[in-house]
């Protein structure tokens, strides 16, 4: 009886050795396992420059990457082909965890999404693995749209009097898409005239420009020309045409 109450103590003890090393092991997973993911804050812009305004403790390197598709790979990266940039964030934004882009994005909506690397000094636990309050690895994402700014337009013109037509000018600032436009005036008979036009926009940066000529004879002296971008009256200018 001694012998098998020994054996049963035995075996109890040897369970109980086999359950606090299962504990151990599992205390001891890398914490890296269950380290912190930087977080966004809040999004915005600032003529197109984007802000971003972000938590990522204890990170020694940070980077932003924008998309035009919330798309993610299996490793959590946004799919390359939906690329529309990145930034690394500089020593002094990630203390600060506020960013701006010094480039601006074009109108449309984007994904954002953060990327960072744990401070080696002060994450690394001894015997492997990071300390799980520093940040590491990617971001949930979060959706930016920069709207299409207000382009201004402005007109000039110019006057031929020996060939007998008028330049008018249409300038629009910034215009970074093909924009259509009419300018429509009246002639000495009240008849209403239009012309049809189109401005080449090809950067948000930049202005567009295009130019019409109108035969100065059925015109009276002085001519109202009014331009228009589909049933909106943008620009009007009086010129002298005779």
């Amino acid at each position: 009886m001694r012998t098998a109450a020994r054996r049963e103590c035995g075996y109890f003890a040897a369970v109980r050795r086999l359950l606090l090393t299962l504990l151990f092991v599992v205390l001891a997973i890398p914490a890296a396992a269950l380290a912190v993911p930087p977080s966004i804050l809040s999004v915005s812009h600032q003529a197109r420059h984007p802000i971003i305004t972000f938590a990522a403790p204890k990170a020694d390197d940070l980077s932003i990457r924008f998309s035009t598709r919330p798309d993610r790979a299996t490793d959590g990266s946004f799919l390359s082909e939906n690329s529309a940039g990145s930034d690394s964030v500089s020593d002094s934004e990630l203390q600060a965890g506020r960013w701006m882009y010094e480039s601006q994005l074009d109108p449309g909506t984007y994904w954002v999404m953060l990327d960072a690397s744990p401070n080696f000094d002060l994450c690394y636990v001894s015997g492997g693995g990071y300390d799980p309050t520093c940040a590491d690895g990617y971001s949930e994402i979060a959706k930016l749209t920069i709207p299409e700014p207000v382009a201004r337009y402005s007109v000039t013109s110019y006057l031929w009097r020996y060939s007998g037509k008028v330049d008018l000018t249409l300038s629009a600032r910034p215009l970074g898409v093909d924009r259509p436009y009419k300018v429509c005036y009246r002639t000495l008979a009240k008849t209403r005239r239009c012309l049809n036009g189109r401005l080449d926009g090809y950067s948000w940066s930049s202005a567009a420009t295009d130019e019409l000529s109108v035969n100065t004879r059925p015109l009276g002296t002085r001519t109202l020309f009014q331009w228009y971008v589909g049933s909106k009256l943008v620009a009007q200018k009086t010129v002298r045409t005779k």
